[in-house]
């Protein structure tokens, strides 16, 4: 019987450890690595003074111009200080952040922003925004300081024709 009783709590001290690893591996998967370009970023953000809540990851993409036809890029594009033109053929790197005292925070319930900062060649491009809602919103989002496409090009058809001309549709 004693060898039972030792057995059954080795098998709990066991268990325990699984725990406290699986724990350990959860923390790890919901919390990315920031990455050097996450730090470009992070750097960005504390400098236009927007507290950082989360830092929530990276994701790469090489710009064509096949999808600046597409109507995803031509919103997020638009939205941006710069010209697509430039970045044809390059890595951009989006880090994304949730943060608080975003100039469209007030639209979100808990006051914060997704944003998603670009970077190219180890410089801030630019970047979008999002208030961070219950998933009801819907739009085409805003630039990293808060205008929306509206605000950037008051005759919106206009731009919208030159755009397609340029890009197709």
């Amino acid at each position: 019987m004693k060898g039972g009783t030792m057995m059954k709590k080795w098998m709990i001290v066991f268990f325990c450890l699984f725990l406290v690893a699986c724990g350990k591996e959860m923390e790890t998967e919901s919390e990315p690595e920031m990455t050097e370009n996450g730090q470009v970023a992070e750097a960005y953000l504390e400098e236009q003074q927007y507290p950082i809540v989360s830092y929530e990851g990276e994701h790469t993409s090489t710009l064509t111009l096949e999808e600046l036809a597409e109507d995803r890029e031509r919103n997020v594009w638009g939205l941006q200080p710069v010209s697509p033109d430039e970045y044809v053929g390059k890595t951009i790197y989006y880090e994304n952040f949730t943060v608080k005292d975003h100039p469209i925070g007030e639209q979100s319930p808990a006051g914060q922003t997704a944003v998603s900062v670009m970077i190219v060649d180890g410089k801030v491009i630019g970047g979008t925004s999002f208030p961070v809602t219950d998933g009801s919103g819907s739009g085409n989002g805003y630039s990293l300081s808060g205008e929306s496409l509206e605000d950037i090009h008051p005759d919106l058809q206009e731009w919208q024709d030159a755009w397609n001309e340029k890009y197709g549709e």
